[in-house]
């Protein structure tokens, strides 16, 4: 017998499915556990491949339910050029001072940025959204401390965990909040999560690997890995040791290339990692003389079209939500 919870589910899985005549099990433990992450609050800027991200978990949990069958990402091993260029990086990000950051802080992080915004999820009607300034304000140590994002002019307060997850409880639906204090997971990380990281390279890929089982699998395991590690990036401060072993797991993704020739979003020039996955290539971009991260550029391979690009201007701990660095 359905029930509202099963009728709830399968709106969503219809949602993610272009074709009408397309007709989930809401009984399938793989939809309902994906469809759990659905109801997340997801601070990340948008991407390409996560715009915006419930549309991109709903296609996943339809495709688990539909029970299909998805296609594995790159599989050649990464150049030696890319693998010494990781490694310039990760040395000079290990080069990089540690600060002392106390539990009250807040990183502070200040982008310049523009994602593809698609209706209905599809692929189609999709435009690029006006470049603008975007500024995120996280506790660098309980996520279910309230932060803020500051973007298109407009203050949302930031607490991923005010709802995690929908429950229908003696026929009322209720929201089930999560064990607090919360340092995060490695998709919504604190910097006190980002610090107990491991800094082998391969134990800290191996531990991505098995965190990330089972989400963005249209690009497959390696794809997500290396969608994680740009997270991590783009919109996060980790420790100078941890940073280096981002870069020297992202070494070990098969499929991880140059760009020799790149540039951000504010237009300053470098080279790129870059890995390609459904069509459209990822690239880390950074400085040739310092091997700073600069930003991130999504391109689609078809036309050379760019469908999202950000560009970080400044990073900095402050003392509260809405602080600005000195």
């Amino acid at each position: 017998m359905m029930t509202p919870l099963d009728d709830d589910m399968l709106t969503a899985l219809r949602a993610a499915r272009p074709d009408p005549g397309y007709q989930p099990s809401a009984a399938s433990p793989q939809a309902r556990a994906m469809l759990a992450r659905i109801v997340q609050a997801r601070h990340r800027a948008p991407r390409q491949y996560r715009t915006p991200a419930i549309i991109a978990a709903a296609a996943a949990a339809a495709a688990l339910a539909a029970g299909l069958t998805l296609l594995p990402g790159n599989t050649s091993g990464p150049s030696p050029a890319t693998t010494r260029l990781l490694a310039q990086i990760a040395t000079a990000a290990a080069s990089q001072p540690s600060p002392a950051v106390r539990d009250s802080q807040f990183w502070y992080i200040k982008s310049w940025v523009s994602f593809q915004v698609c209706n209905g999820g599809s692929g189609n009607d999709c435009v690029m959204q006006k470049p603008h300034e975007r500024q995120i304000w996280q506790s660098v140590s309980n996520l279910c401390v309230v932060g803020l994002v500051r973007e298109n002019g407009q203050d949302t307060p930031l607490d991923e965990n005010a709802g995690v997850l929908m429950e229908r409880v003696g026929g009322v639906m209720k929201t089930i909040k999560p064990h607090c204090p919360d340092r995060g997971h490695i998709n919504d990380p604190t910097y006190r999560l980002l610090q107990s990281l491991p800094t082998s390279p391969r134990t800290l890929l191996d531990d991505i690997y098995a965190q990330t089982a089972g989400e963005g699998q249209a690009q497959g395991p390696d794809g997500e890995a290396f969608v994680t590690i740009g997270d991590l990036l783009r919109e996060a401060i980790a420790p100078p040791a941890v940073s280096a072993a981002l870069y020297r797991a992202a070494a070990l993704i098969p499929g991880v290339t140059v760009v020799p020739h790149a540039t951000d979003a504010i237009g300053r020039h470098g080279v790129a990692v870059a890995y390609t996955y459904q069509g459209v290539r990822t690239e880390w971009i950074f400085s040739m003389q310092t091997f700073q991260y600069l930003g991130e550029l999504d391109i689609s391979t078809a036309n050379g079209s760019i469908t999202g690009e950000d560009a970080v201007l400044q990073r900095a701990f402050v003392g509260h939500a809405g602080q600005l660095p000195h």
